[in-house]
């Protein structure tokens, strides 16, 4: 189970301002998230974390967008060491919103990969993006993750709109640092995206 009492510091990392100024009305009162707005290799030259999470597909096919940043700063290697685990764990394609970690091999940095689809293509039911922040944030505090930097799921091929990546993004993290004590139809019932498909 997560510790929920442990502090966790979260990056928030987009070159898209208008996606990162949204991010920042939405985190504006949460303490231990930053948000940034820069390219992953500066970031990473500027920035001490212990992990960092990769929104890639199925197939741990990461020569594209935010994860070829992550191969060509952590080497080819990890892109391997990704794909041998979905074989061998998965049967050959990781199910879409899970997440899984790795060490990458470089500086004790930990990589949870989260697909935020199953090949390149644009992500048409904005949940995805929730549950891929849900189990990205379990995944890290499961193991005691205490820095990481996460992507924008979804911002890039995934074509979702930035004010609805921002809430869901948002929704996730406040559910899974403030989760229900008990469960009922009401706790269940307590939220609805208005524009869950677009």
């Amino acid at each position: 189970m997560a510790q929920m009492g442990r502090k966790m510091k979260i990056y928030l990392l987009d070159r898209n301002q208008t996606l990162v100024s949204i991010w920042k009305l939405y985190f504006r009162e949460e303490g231990e998230v930053t948000v940034v707005c820069d390219d992953f290799r500066h970031f990473m030259e500027t920035t001490p974390v212990e992990c960092v999470v990769s929104p890639a597909n199925s197939y741990g096919l990461m020569d594209g967008g935010y994860d070829l940043a992550i191969s060509e700063w952590f080497g080819w290697e990890l892109q391997e060491k990704v794909q041998r685990h979905i074989l061998e764990h998965y049967r050959g394609e990781q199910p879409v919103g899970t997440s899984f970690i790795i060490d990458t091999g470089v500086r004790g940095i930990k990589l949870i990969h989260t697909p935020t689809m199953r090949i390149p293509s644009a992500i048409k039911d904005s949940m995805v993006v929730y549950q891929c922040m849900r189990t990205c944030l379990m995944t890290a505090l499961d193991n005691q993750i205490e820095s990481i930097v996460i992507p924008a799921f979804g911002g890039f091929c995934g074509c979702v709109p930035p004010q609805i990546l921002c809430e869901m993004m948002f929704e996730a993290y406040r559910q899974i640092m403030n989760p229900p004590e008990e469960l009922n139809w009401e706790y269940a019932c307590r939220w609805e995206p208005e524009n869950k498909a677009f």
